[in-house]
């Protein structure tokens, strides 16, 4: 059994990210991104973690203080942890489906702030990541493929 520790000083990881957000009609935003990184040697010699992340975003401003966001991610994952903490090697994907009704003291670009977002999102993923650990969310009888609905409130501030 391993014991949690910080990263290998051998550790090494490649990251990449790519965003974005244009108007594509009068109070429709689209905001693309794609996401991905591989890692080798991070907790324990010889694992490796690849994955590959789609997002789109699309923004409808309702008026000057609320607008309605719809996002769509997919990501393929293949983990290999080597056992540490217990971990067993994967490979698949998941994807969510989230609408989230946001409020903002003003409208603007992708970078205005504050918001107070509500949202509803489906997930579902490979079965195949069930078996990435005993002890986290996937592994849990509970929290298996399948799908599962996530709800919940969201702050985003810039300091």
């Amino acid at each position: 059994m391993y014991k949690r520790q910080e990263l290998l000083d051998d550790a090494r990881a490649v990251r990449l990210a790519l965003y974005g957000e244009t108007p594509v009609a009068p109070g429709w935003r689209i905001g693309p991104s794609l996401l991905a990184e591989q890692s080798k040697d991070r907790y324990v010699k010889g694992d490796d973690y690849r994955w590959l992340t789609l997002n789109m975003r699309l923004a409808n401003e309702i008026n000057s203080n609320f607008e309605m966001a719809y996002e769509l991610s997919w990501q393929t994952m293949d983990l290999d942890p080597k056992g540490y903490l217990q971990r067993n090697s994967v490979d698949g994907n998941f994807w969510k489906f989230t609408v989230a009704p946001t409020f903002k003291p003003d409208m603007g670009d992708l970078l205005t702030r504050p918001e107070l977002r509500v949202f509803a999102s489906l997930m579902n993923w490979s079965s195949d990541l069930d078996r990435y650990s005993t002890t986290g969310n996937f592994g849990k009888s509970d929290f298996s493929a399948g799908g599962v609905w996530q709800f919940g409130i969201q702050m985003e501030t810039w300091f």
